[in-house]
């Protein structure tokens, strides 16, 4: 048996793999984004997982721990599915996860741990080979039914984006098209890698540096999606990847002052009458969709107008609002108001209400109520 070791590549890997899992854990911590981004999360953990297991084939040390097994063929059951839930859930808020997408990763995960432990961590063959869910389990270890698993959903992917992408688009619903296929082709891109193994491995020329680079295309692929799944809020406010998603700014216009007024005047007028600053998911497209501006255009106006970005300037009228209701309303509970104005976070209408006013939400309608008293 070779000896058991690590090389670049298997120690690179390894790194690969807590990156990974950094990513799945900061999807599912994050609290704007946990509710639809869980599926992803658990893409990302899952190839995580299976990637330590490549490494301790690599590296031989699966034959000395054979009870060290993260189950990598059920994990590329579930990949698919995940993926398409997410995308279900991307376009659909209130889309509620249909079991039956899970009954075959589950099945085969249960009949997995029944296995591994009957053979020994896969080491002992005798006395199961003949028994009926033996046989249906071996058929579908085949890495070529998961393959089809995967390929089957993304062909409903596209299916289900093309349903939902109207026919005459708008700015916003260009963006979130451009972004969701950009999300497809990197989950593609991991399912060709995949693919690729399997039909590689055939061939003579094949050899561990051909696996490792094919590995390493899946992990771009997976963490890909991940990142920017993670960084989507800013991609939709313009602030990153901008060149992935709209066209070139070098034709950017230039505004007269007269021009740049009148434009930000819309801009507010349109915010203060409509308050869509209490809309939670509220992002610069909407905005800019909603006064018939090109994103950039709006970009630039708050940035030169209100010398902010537009976070910042949303907050600016969602704290306008909040002060109102504290001078107002002595009977809301401020520890559950942020919503209702827009935050999606407590912490974050702490941090904001106290950088402007230099004490808590509870602070100042005190001592506003004292000096009316007064």
């Amino acid at each position: 048996m070779p000896e058991a070791s690590f090389n670049t590549w298997t120690s690179l890997f390894l790194i690969v793999s807590a990156i990974g899992s950094f990513l799945s854990v900061l999807l599912f911590t994050d609290k704007n984004g946990r509710k639809n981004n869980w599926p992803i999360a658990l893409i990302i953990l899952g190839f995580s997982l299976v990637l330590v297991q490549y490494v301790l084939i690599w590296t031989h040390y699966r034959a000395i721990y054979p009870y060290v097994y993260f189950f990598d063929n059920a994990w590329y059951f579930l990949f698919g599915p995940l993926f398409y839930v997410y995308i279900l859930k991307f376009y659909v808020k209130e889309y509620k996860v249909n079991f039956i997408h899970f009954i075959m990763p589950i099945v085969f995960g249960i009949l997995s741990i029944i296995y591994f432990i009957k053979t020994k961590g896969h080491t002992e063959f005798e006395g199961v080979k003949e028994e009926v869910l033996f046989t249906l389990y071996w058929s579908l270890k085949s890495p070529w039914v998961a393959i089809g698993i995967l390929i089957i959903y993304i062909i409903a992917c596209v299916d289900f984006i093309k349903i939902y992408t109207p026919k005459k688009e708008n700015a916003a619903t260009q963006m979130r098209t451009r972004w969701i296929r950009f999300l497809l082709l990197l989950f593609s891109l991991f399912v060709i890698a995949y693919i690729s193994y399997y039909i590689l491995v055939k061939f003579s020329f094949f050899n561990p540096t051909w696996d490792y680079a094919i590995s390493f295309t899946m992990a771009i692929g997976v963490y890909g999606i991940g990142y920017v799944v993670y960084m989507e809020p800013k991609i939709f406010n313009d602030e990153l990847f901008t060149h992935l998603f709209q066209s070139s700014k070098k034709e950017k216009s230039e505004l007269s002052s007269k021009t740049k007024e009148e434009f930000y005047n819309i801009l507010t007028h349109y915010i203060k009458t409509s308050k869509s600053y209490l809309n939670n998911d509220l992002r610069l497209i909407d905005v800019a969709t909603a006064i018939g501006l090109p994103i950039h255009i709006v970009s630039q106006l708050i940035n030169e107008k209100a010398h902010k970005n537009f976070n910042q300037f949303i907050n600016e009228y969602r704290l306008k609002e909040a002060e109102t209701l504290l001078k107002n309303n002595e009977d809301i509970s401020i520890y559950s108001m942020y919503y209702s104005l827009g935050f999606n976070s407590r912490t974050t209408f702490y941090t904001v209400f106290k950088n402007k006013h230099k004490c808590t939400p509870l602070e100042y309608r005190a001592s506003f109520k004292s000096k009316t008293l007064s």
